[in-house]
């Protein structure tokens, strides 16, 4: 052979190595991994692309269908669809509603109170202190009763001094 026609042979070799052939009826289909449809197919059985014949195969043994245009559901119109009463969801949303205002009603007050017993228990222990530094004072001033004078003690009167004299008659 002359060197063209072995170059060709080698070129055709390494372009088919990546391609198998199936023959479906009398046509021949060329299948390269690439192909779209065995992406497809890989995607709808949710395997890999070189498992996705092998996958197929599998469950055409093992008879199992897919939804056939036939099979699929029919979609329904609006005036088919059955009406749903919704009241009692109504209702209950606004039981909710008024059990989230008085819960927050509720909150209110307590932060009130909250604040008012702040108020009164600060006014308390001012209160507290008052009383501290009076009775302080209190018991500086008993301190100081207690305390001897310093001042001279008066001399006794005269009167007090001198013996009584009795008068005897």
């Amino acid at each position: 052979m002359s060197a063209i026609a072995n170059f060709r042979k080698r070129r055709l070799a390494k372009g088919s190595a990546g391609k198998t052939k199936a023959t479906t009826g009398n046509a021949q289909i060329t299948i390269t991994q690439q192909n779209t449809a065995l992406k497809l197919l890989a995607q709808l059985l949710g395997c890999d692309e070189s498992k996705a014949i092998e996958t197929a195969q599998e469950y055409v043994d093992q008879n199992i269908k897919f939804f056939c245009e036939d099979d699929l559901p029919t979609l329904h119109v609006d005036s088919e669809k059955e009406q749903v009463d919704v009241s009692n969801v109504e209702d209950a949303t606004d039981e909710l509603n008024t059990s989230i205002d008085s819960a927050s009603n509720a909150a209110g007050e307590i932060e009130s109170a909250a604040d008012k017993a702040s108020d009164a228990a600060s006014d308390l222990a001012y209160q507290a202190d008052d009383i501290n530094a009076a009775n302080s004072a209190l018991a500086d001033t008993v301190e100081e009763l207690k305390k001897p004078s310093a001042a001279q003690n008066s001399s006794n009167s005269k009167k007090k001094t001198e013996p009584k004299n009795s008068s005897k008659k």
